[in-house]
């Protein structure tokens, strides 16, 4: 436990250092789209119950709130139902290996750290695992893949900024605990409209469909390149001013002392 407390509060430190490079704040330039966060299960499975009520008794004791200060910038963020003593009626609890499926284009929910994952979602995971006596796994996933990897047994839960449908009958939605937004930032010193210049975004599907939603964003740039990489990275290309702007989450633009 010191050993891994040590490892996130280097971290952190390395996340601080990155930021204030260049300035360290970032801003918002253009709101592209909505995103709210959720957690699932496949239909029928009983694990929802031992997870229901480990968040219920981690909301009560305010763990979730010194987690999301930590991450998100204040307890505000997220909102989970509170139960205290909530994991009495279940009785004994069988140890267990638990999976999640955390999307790794939602920092600071989630992103990978050396070999380890990390942020809130992360972190609140693992605070559940450690009040039932289970051991935490996690696998990258894309939000859209949620139900093939559920319901092929890939994972147990979708849970780790997954922007997922409360109404689909495909899985079953425990709860939608956060919104967000998908925004295009820029450098605090750098532009502040959409009106040339060169924009950086993920690989996944989801940036491609932001452009088709959203033309007008292509028509006022010079390029959009397409970069593998963590949304850490993305603007760690911004601080080294090889991009004018990149597509992130609102809340990671937050976590970096945006405006």
């Amino acid at each position: 436990m010191k050993k891994r407390i040590i490892c996130l509060l280097l971290a952190a430190a390395a996340l601080f250092s990155l930021a204030s490079c260049g300035g360290g704040r970032y801003k918002t330039v253009k709101t592209v789209s909505d995103r709210e966060y959720s957690i699932a299960f496949r239909n029928g499975d009983v694990t929802y119950h031992y997870i229901d009520g480990a968040l219920r008794e981690l909301s009560s004791d305010g763990t979730i709130d010194v987690l999301a200060q930590q991450w998100l910038g204040g307890k505000a963020a997220v909102s989970f139902p509170g139960g205290k003593n909530a994991l009495d009626k279940l009785g004994y609890i069988e140890p267990r290996v638990f999976t999640i499926g955390v999307d790794l284009s939602s920092f600071p929910l989630c992103q990978k750290s050396g070999n380890d994952y990390t942020g809130f979602d992360v972190e609140l995971a693992r605070a559940v695992c450690s009040k039932l006596g289970w051991q935490l796994q996690v696998q990258p996933i894309v939000s859209r893949d949620a139900y093939v990897e559920l319901n092929s047994g890939n994972i147990d839960c979708a849970w780790g900024g997954c922007v997922l449908d409360p109404e689909s009958s495909s899985y079953t939605v425990l709860v939608t605990y956060m919104s967000d937004k998908l925004v295009v930032a820029a450098a605090g010193g750098g532009k502040s409209v959409l009106n040339g210049g060169s924009m950086y975004m993920g690989t996944d599907q989801m940036y491609l469909d932001i452009l088709e939603e959203n033309p007008r964003i292509a028509d006022k740039l010079e390029q959009i390149t397409r970069v593998s990489g963590t949304p850490t990275e993305l603007f760690a290309c911004l601080d080294r001013g090889e991009c004018d702007f990149i597509i992130t989450t609102a809340s990671a633009v937050r976590y970096y002392g945006g405006a």
